[in-house]
């Protein structure tokens, strides 16, 4: 069986480490980056079958710029990206841009948000 690829895009160690944890356990193959151009960068390289993106990211590029330039980049355009996030109030704009699923961190378990992972990468497969 392939295991499917999830790239990580999470400025928050112990939450991309948690998320990193439970992923693996779950059969996923796992990459992750800290910064929206390192991102965009992996994306790319990795070729994941789908990326968690937080919107608030260092380094001058945030979530938005990225979802952004992988929906623009014929690479990247089909990938599901489930945006992560603490802002409750983005989710017009994120769905415009292409996001698959918007959840606010504060409001879902670990288990939950697997779940719709898990969701989106069976969708993708078929």
């Amino acid at each position: 069986m392939v295991k499917r690829r999830i790239l990580i895009i999470e400025d928050d160690d112990l939450l991309r480490q948690i998320y990193h944890k439970k992923l693996a356990l779950e059969g996923f193959k796992l990459n992750h980056s800290s910064s929206g151009i390192g991102g965009l960068q992996l994306a790319k390289y990795f070729r994941p079958d789908l990326i968690i993106l937080d919107i608030m990211l260092p380094g001058g590029v945030n979530g938005f710029d990225v979802l952004e330039a992988l929906k623009k980049d014929p690479k990247t355009s089909a990938t599901p990206v489930i945006v992560l996030t603490n802002l409750d109030s983005e989710k017009k704009t994120a769905m415009e841009i292409g996001a698959a699923e918007y959840i606010v961190k504060s409001e879902v378990s670990i288990d939950k948000v697997v779940k719709t992972i898990k969701r989106h990468v069976d969708e993708k497969s078929k």
